[in-house]
């Protein structure tokens, strides 16, 4: 029987863990019919060959199911690969209550998400959720492009895991 203090939380979810190194890398983004595009590379002074890894680990985590955050300012986008959707209808309820808890205000947009290296870039691609307001996804990510032209830094993790922070 285990006790509470051995039972694995996912308090981690909002907390950093402290022996994942970040990935910095820089962003661009543009705005596509269904969607929009995002290419990252790797920040000044990160290694090419570290960011292929990393990136590649964060394409095989969606692949697995396992949802991407990525939080700026105020804001939150849950990205999910298209099977994962498929096969998780009920799991946007779960996930809400644990991630509301800080910004009551604004719901989690959710997204579909693809991702691959391709070259030396990773490239993402997010389109809508069936249900989803396309003018509403847009707006979302204009707005979140525009937080990062104000300097704010995008994290991106994947089942609560820091993965990458993302600057313009």
């Amino acid at each position: 029987m285990m006790n509470a203090m051995q039972m694995p939380m996912n308090t981690n979810a909002m907390m950093p863990m402290m022996g994942m190194p970040m990935m910095m890398a820089t962003m661009e983004c543009e705005m596509l019919a269904d969607g929009m595009m995002c290419k990252m590379k790797p920040a000044m002074g990160m290694e090419m060959a570290m960011f292929r890894n990393s990136a590649e680990m964060m394409a095989m985590m969606m692949n697995c199911g396992m949802p991407m955050m990525m939080h700026c300012g105020n804001m939150m986008m849950m990205g999910m690969s298209q099977s994962a959707m498929a096969m998780m209808p009920m799991m946007g309820m779960m996930n809400m209550p644990m991630m509301m808890g800080m910004n009551m205000g604004m719901p989690t947009m959710k997204c579909m998400m693809e991702c691959s290296m391709q070259g030396d870039m990773l490239m993402c691609k997010m389109m809508p959720m069936q249900g989803m307001n396309m003018e509403m996804f847009k707006n979302c990510c204009m707005l979140m492009n525009k937080m990062m032209e104000c300097g704010m830094p995008m994290m991106m993790s994947c089942n609560g895991m820091p993965m990458m922070c993302c600057t313009c």
